[in-house]
């Protein structure tokens, strides 16, 4: 067998790749790299198809030319938006952002023949919050007890029937303040968010009990490998509802284990996807319980990879060259 060639599909601002690129070049494999940002402005596809032939999927990117149809394994990392030619007519730029991803969707589709790390429709299926919940409790996990609601009175009800609950977004959102990105973080809910609670009829909010901590496990899944990382935060600090508060707690993340009826239950949610990397948020109480809090598909690796020293990266280049 000759080696494997890897499609990489993610955006020009992305770091991760570059370290699993090195990992599967030093194996032999071949890496190409599709930013899905700099398509079609920089970057360009030639797809041919036709009676009597072998069709052809080019992809161009520089002085790197490959026939996508003999990629073996594909990663799918990130799916940016086109940033198109600001000189576009404004008429024009809607149709050609959907023309772009239509297109690229299209070619992702016809790659079934490749290993899928992971396959799109599992890593969209697996993104879905409340989703986790039920698997994660048939998986065996305890979960918190948690409201998904646009009704104001559905969620006064829920906080009075706990000694604290938190709030969070079913998706990662952030937002620009004075030309700073601004995460929205999970917090806690008080007598005061309770005058506020009308404004769920413009946007519906998660509510969960807020669960005790001894610690705050991040746990890589890749394959069956798992790489854990814990944190603790002081009570009463910034970090100590949503750690990512306080920026310092990313450098205090230490390598950890789970006892192995904890990672059966991460197995099992796994397997419940279909996935072969996902991203493990875990709170462990005081009491040694294991609280689920979500899977990440597509979470983000490096920062364990940096700062604890877990060999993610080549673990990721390992299942794609397999």
């Amino acid at each position: 067998m000759g080696a494997r060639t890897v499609l990489v599909i993610t955006h020009s601002a992305d770091p991760a790749p570059a370290r699993v690129i090195a990992e599967l070049e030093q194996s032999g494999a071949q890496a190409v790299r599709l930013d899905t940002d700099r398509f079609p402005r920089e970057s360009q596809l030639v797809l041919e198809q036709g009676p009597g032939r072998r069709s052809r999927f080019l992809f161009r990117d520089g002085d790197q030319l490959v026939d996508l149809l003999s990629v073996d394994s594909v990663w799918y990392r990130r799916f940016y938006r086109a940033e198109l030619d600001p000189e576009l007519d404004p008429s024009y730029r809607d149709y050609a952002q959907a023309e772009t991803r239509t297109l690229l969707s299209a070619l992702f589709a016809a790659l079934g023949h490749a290993r899928w790390v992971d396959p799109i429709e599992r890593v969209h299926r697996a993104h879905h919050k409340t989703l986790q919940l039920e698997i994660a409790q048939r998986a065996g996990f305890v979960v918190p007890d948690t409201l998904t609601t646009n009704d104001p009175e559905a969620a006064r009800r829920f906080f009075a029937a706990h000694p604290a609950i938190v709030t969070k977004m079913l998706n990662a959102i952030s937002f620009r303040d004075d030309g700073t990105e601004q995460m929205v973080f999970t917090s806690v809910v008080t007598e005061e968010h309770l005058l506020a609670l009308d404004g769920l009829r413009h946007c519906p909010a998660v509510f969960q009990e807020k669960v005790e901590k001894d610690v705050e496990l991040r746990v890589a899944v890749v394959g069956k490998k798992l790489f854990v990382a814990s944190v603790s935060a002081e009570p009463g600090t910034p970090g100590a509802v949503d750690w990512r508060q306080d920026p310092n707690l990313a450098y205090r993340f230490r390598p950890a284990e789970v006892p192995a009826s904890v990672a059966d239950c991460i197995h099992r949610v796994m397997d419940a996807f279909g996935l072969s990397y996902g991203s493990f948020d875990i709170i462990r109480r005081p009491d040694g319980t294991h609280v689920f809090l979500e899977v990440n598909s597509a979470g983000e690796w490096m920062w364990l990879a940096e700062m604890v020293g877990l060999p993610i990266a080549g673990a990721l280049a390992e299942l794609l060259a397999e």
